[in-house]
């Protein structure tokens, strides 16, 4: 159980607690004086009792849903509680009435017993029926007055025989009442949609406990032992339920409807302020800036637009099937092939694998604008990542009569990922292969400065134009943008290579000439074995 909640009533957890002490002071109570035990136990439950009354009766004209349950649990309550104390006063050991046997104080018992269980039945099966009528109130007065003369003129059957225990007509009217109680429970299934919830939560535990306490009013044999004992406290805790649904339903729940109402209209009120606010600084300052978004909307819907139909239509649906048909015919598995044949689907390889890494880039630009990009960096030997590069480069610079001269590296262990390491160097080597003339020469070599570990990409193709120079590594930038370009490409591939150095605590650098050619630099963290610090996530 939790706090006190608007759609159902949680016990506090100390109130748990509470109840834990109380339980347990009880018991220790009744092992060591029942007696005592007995009258404190059956004082609360009366003074319960009385208080569900009370309450009922002085707020029966508050209209408040299911009030008609509310009030004639109390009424009933009502009767309850003078059959208790009755009850009280007659058990063994207190000497109020003549003769003293527990005859007469099990008898004062389980009365109360059958009016309980049949109020809760009824209150559970007629919902929509009201059940405090005169007619109604007036036949359970009559009814409780004429058991009452029945019991002390001696004509109501015995209940409990010294030397012999509970009679037969005791244990059956235990067993009745729980039958009862049963079928108020059904009830209370079957119509639960119908009740609050909370009402119908402490409905149920106060038919539950209540069957707990008949249960145990069936096995003792002395009205001092421990099954009896026990008994009471279940009977204590039905009414303390019953208690807490009048107390929330008749009391609380008048006035949380109250607040609610107040809290709802205030934030309403609040919000419609807030909305006209927001609405006059709209009037005033929105056009212009609605005219501008839709600007930047149009022109950035254009470029996706254009930019992703170009990439699906033309390489993502004959890729797979490529790279699958070249690999298969360079395997021979469908025969044996020439040279100029396998020169020819090397060519197709080698357009693949460029292809296959224009995607990869487009790929991994959405995944960083998504924020879904994931680096695995860890301690890198650069010279095992440029091997690999030399096996997929180097067959393309040679097909363009281009020299690819990639040089080993003496540096220490580079902290960052190998994967993203070797995608920047390609980039840039491709990009520089596109702008080379044929003779001409790319150079990959590494240094250390300030620190870092230095790639160098150098080529000796026709440079870039100064005034494109602070805008090389912007998204969708080419040197010739014009639809007759001679070059292809999407602009992303150093827009890339920029984010990926700086998600590696790194950078790129750009050097260039016209008409001599172009250096890029990366820069990368050494391991942190060898300079300290921090990793980078």
């Amino acid at each position: 159980m939790g706090s006190l909640t608007k759609n159902g009533i949680k016990a506090p957890y100390f109130t748990i607690a509470g109840a834990v002490v109380v339980a347990a002071v009880l018991v220790c109570l009744g092992l060591h004086n029942y007696l005592l035990f007995h009258t404190i136990v059956e004082f609360f439950s009366i003074l319960i009792s009385l208080g569900i009354a009370a309450i009922a009766m002085h707020t029966s004209r508050i209209a408040y849903k299911n009030d008609h349950l509310l009030n004639f649990l109390g009424y009933v309550y009502f009767f309850v509680a003078i059959f208790d104390f009755a009850h009280t006063l007659a058990y063994q050991g207190m000497g109020v009435f003549p003769g003293d046997t527990a005859n007469l104080a099990t008898q004062l018992w389980i009365i109360p017993r059958f009016f309980e269980a049949a109020a809760l039945l009824m209150s559970a099966a007629l919902l929509s029926k009201s059940l405090t009528t005169p007619k109604v109130l007036i036949s359970i007065a009559v009814i409780a007055v004429s058991l009452f003369v029945i019991v002390f003129t001696g004509y109501f059957p015995d209940c409990f025989i010294p030397g012999v225990g509970l009679t037969t007509f005791k244990i059956v009217s235990e067993y009745l009442i729980i039958l009862i109680l049963t079928a108020a429970i059904f009830f209370l299934f079957k119509n639960g949609r119908r009740l609050d919830r909370d009402l119908y939560q402490y409905l149920l535990l106060a038919c539950l406990t209540t069957i707990f306490a008949e249960i145990s009013f069936t096995l003792y044999s002395s009205v001092y032992d421990l099954a009896n004992l026990i008994g009471h406290l279940w009977k204590l805790l039905s009414c303390y339920f019953i208690y807490v649904v009048i107390i929330r339903k008749k009391l609380l729940g008048p006035y949380e409807t109250i607040k609610d109402l107040y809290q709802n209209m205030e934030r309403k009120v609040a919000t419609r302020t807030r909305e006209l606010e927001a609405a006059n600084l709209r009037l005033r300052e929105g056009q212009k800036i609605l005219t501008q978004l839709n600007q930047r909307l149009s022109e950035t819907n254009r470029l996706k637009s254009e930019f992703m139909a170009t990439i699906t239509h033309e390489l993502r649906t004959p890729l797979t099937s490529i790279v699958a048909f070249c690999e298969l015919l360079l395997d021979e598995t469908a025969g044996p092939i020439n040279e100029e044949q396998r020169e020819n689907l090397l060519d197709i390889q080698i357009g693949a694998q460029q292809l296959m890494n224009l995607i990869n880039d487009i790929l991994d630009m959405a995944k960083y604008e998504a924020g879904h990009l994931s680096l695995e960096p860890e301690n890198v030997d650069l010279n095992d990542v440029l091997q690999i590069i030399r096996r997929t480069m180097v067959p393309v610079a040679v097909q363009q009569g281009i020299t690819l001269d990639i040089q080993n590296a003496e540096l220490p262990l580079i902290y960052a990922d190998p994967e993203r390491i070797r995608q920047m160097i390609i980039n840039i080597i491709s990009n520089a292969l596109k702008f080379t003339k044929e003779g001409g020469k790319v150079t990959v070599f590494a240094t250390t400065e300030d620190g870092k570990a230095a790639i160098h990409v150098e080529d000796t193709g026709e440079g870039i134009a100064p005034e494109l120079l602070p805008h090389i590594f912007e998204k969708f930038r080419q040197g010739d943008g014009s639809l007759k370009r001679r070059r292809s490409g999407t602009g992303l591939g150093l827009a890339l290579v920029k984010t990926l150095a700086e998600l590696q605590q790194g950078s790129v650098s750009v050097q260039s000439e016209v008409g001599k050619g172009t250096r890029f630099t990366i820069y990368l963290p050494f391991s942190r074995t060898v300079q300290g610090g921090d990793n980078f996530e």
